[in-house]
Formats: C-alpha cells, sequence, structure tokens
C-alpha cells in the first residue's frame, strides 16, 4: 500500500510538471523507479516550456559553480606559486635579462640590428621595470644614458596622459618621454594586454653608446645556447 500511495504521489507531481529531480528530492524514489511509473504520463506544451527553461536555469547554475571552483583552484596555486620564488639573486636577474633580450630583440636572427645598440620594446609595465631594473644592476647604466620613444597608434591620443603613464612605471620625469610617434596602421596586441596597449602603446627603451652592450648580450646568448646544444 505505501508503495501504490507513492507511486500515486508521484505521478500527480508530474501531472502538475514537477521534473524528475525534483520528484525525487520529494519523494526519495530512485530514478529508475520514477521512468517506470512516469513513462505514460504526458505533460502539457506549457509544462514542458517549464522544465526546458528549469534544465536552461540549472545548467546555467552548474557552469557558474564550476567556474567559480575553477578561479577557487586557480587563486590558491597562484597563491602558493608565489611563494616559491624567493629573493632573486644577481645571477639569476642577469640571465632572466639576457632571455628577455633574446626574445625580444634577437630571435628574428638579424644580427645587423646589434649596430643600433641596446633597446627593448614592450607594452608590458612589468616587463619595463624589470628590463630597467637588468639596465642598472647588471649593466651600471645611469638614468642619463637611457633614452625612451613612446608608440601609439591614433593621433587622438591624450598625451600627456600616455607621459604621466610611462613616467609613473618608469620613474623617470615627464621630460624624458618627448619622443612620441604616431602609428598609422593598429598596433598587433594579445588579450592579455590589449587594454593598456590600446590606451598607451608601446616604451621602446633605447641605450645611449650601446652597440657594445648589445654584443655582449648576443655573446651571452650565444652561450646559452651552446649549453643546451652542444
Amino acid at each position: 500500500m505505501v508503495v501504490q500511495s507513492k507511486k500515486k504521489e508521484t505521478i500527480e507531481l508530474r501531472r502538475r510538471g514537477f521534473s524528475y529531480s525534483e520528484i525525487k528530492k520529494s519523494l526519495f524514489v530512485p530514478k529508475s523507479t520514477l521512468s517506470s511509473w512516469l513513462k505514460k504520463v504526458k505533460l502539457s506544451p506549457s509544462q514542458l516550456r517549464r522544465l526546458k527553461r528549469k534544465r536552461s536555469e540549472a545548467a546555467k547554475a552548474g557552469s557558474r559553480i564550476k567556474k567559480f571552483k575553477t578561479l577557487q583552484v586557480i587563486e590558491r596555486i597562484q597563491k602558493t606559486s608565489v611563494t616559491n620564488i624567493k629573493k632573486i639573486s644577481r645571477r639569476e636577474l642577469w640571465l632572466m635579462g639576457i632571455m628577455l633580450y633574446w626574445k625580444e630583440r634577437l630571435s628574428h636572427g638579424n644580427r645587423s640590428d646589434l649596430k643600433k645598440g641596446v633597446r627593448f620594446t614592450s607594452s608590458d609595465p612589468d616587463l619595463i621595470r624589470l628590463f630597467l631594473k637588468w639596465l642598472r644592476d647588471i649593466g651600471h647604466l645611469e638614468k642619463e644614458e637611457i633614452v625612451f620613444d613612446i608608440f601609439v597608434s591614433k593621433r587622438k591620443k591624450n598625451k600627456d596622459k600616455i607621459i604621466t603613464y610611462w613616467s609613473g612605471i618608469t620613474g623617470y620625469s615627464k621630460n624624458n618621454f618627448s619622443r612620441i610617434y604616431f602609428q598609422k596602421t593598429a598596433l598587433k596586441k594579445s588579450k592579455r594586454q590589449s587594454k593598456s596597449r590600446a590606451e598607451f602603446g608601446f616604451l621602446r627603451i633605447r641605450v645611449k653608446a650601446s652597440s657594445m652592450l648589445a654584443r655582449q648580450i648576443s655573446g651571452w646568448v650565444n652561450g646559452i645556447q651552446k649549453y643546451f646544444w652542444v
């Protein structure tokens, strides 16, 4: 009698438009049993629309929960990874700068570029700061030995705002950013850096009379290459 009573109640809930999940939570009936009891119960178009809407809402809610949990995992990994970086030694900084310059200036293989001296271009403020620190701590360069060029894609940009931005990033006076070049074509940008590139463009760091330093960096790169491929 208990089973028949529960079956009758199950059918009644289904006829009222409840989903299998809702009935299962309410009456604690296994899904396989629900399938057997309810296979002949037909729902109205409005009831079907309601169930479809609820499935869609449930799927969205599940997606949000999954995304939230994924972000929590990523945040936890990032916090743990940060602690792996201890004090960076002078040698580590030296190697970091070489690799950075290798990727940005030397990877295209045009060694004649070395005659133009040390130049480094980026829209990433952290990479700009890193390379400036490298020039100071490893290259032993003074501030007056370094000059800057700014590249932006549209003339309508606020020059003072751009100069203020790069002055803040580098720690150099605004007077060091008088050279601004406006590009006729849009600058290529990645998703991560699109906002800063669109608003503030690229900054090129140039070292005065630095062709010998550029050749020295090239030699260090050759040493790294030989280490791995000999």
